[in-house]
């Protein structure tokens, strides 16, 4: 796939656009991840820097270890970005956000060493499934 992909956050004011190819997709499960998002795990797809484009508002950075950078929108928190200073010329998008999401598949899971027992994918096969919320609401 090298099609263009486009996202942004949940209010709208930070939108961005991908020019080239996705790599590493992949749920993550450190504590870090889980902290940033507030959810069991995050998923995650890599672009190369110079294919990302920030097309309205710019996220606002935390650094949550010395090394690492993570970017969110300074007006719905929503989390977007993860930077390593290991990696400057690759820039980590969070694949919830695209708004076709469906377009990418997770290939991995990382950091399986801190997931959480109750997220595990089998477990999740067995829980029961409803189209809304669990009232049907």
């Amino acid at each position: 796939m090298s099609s263009i992909l486009t996202g942004g956050c949940l209010c709208g004011a930070v939108r961005y656009r991908i020019h080239g190819q996705p790599f590493h997709v992949t749920h993550c499960h450190c504590i870090s991840c889980r902290k940033a998002s507030g959810a069991a795990f995050l998923t995650w797809f890599t672009v190369r820097l110079i294919e990302l484009e920030w097309l309205s508002e710019k996220p606002v950075y935390y650094h949550s270890s010395a090394a690492v950078q993570r970017g969110f929108c300074p007006h719905c928190g929503a989390t977007l970005s993860y930077q390593h200073e290991s990696d400057p010329d690759d820039i980590d998008i969070t694949a919830a956000t695209l708004d076709a999401p469906e377009q990418l598949a997770p290939e991995s899971h990382i950091w399986w060493q801190e997931h959480l027992g109750w997220g595990e994918p089998a477990e999740q096969a067995a829980l029961p499934v409803h189209a809304r919320n669990h009232d049907g609401v």
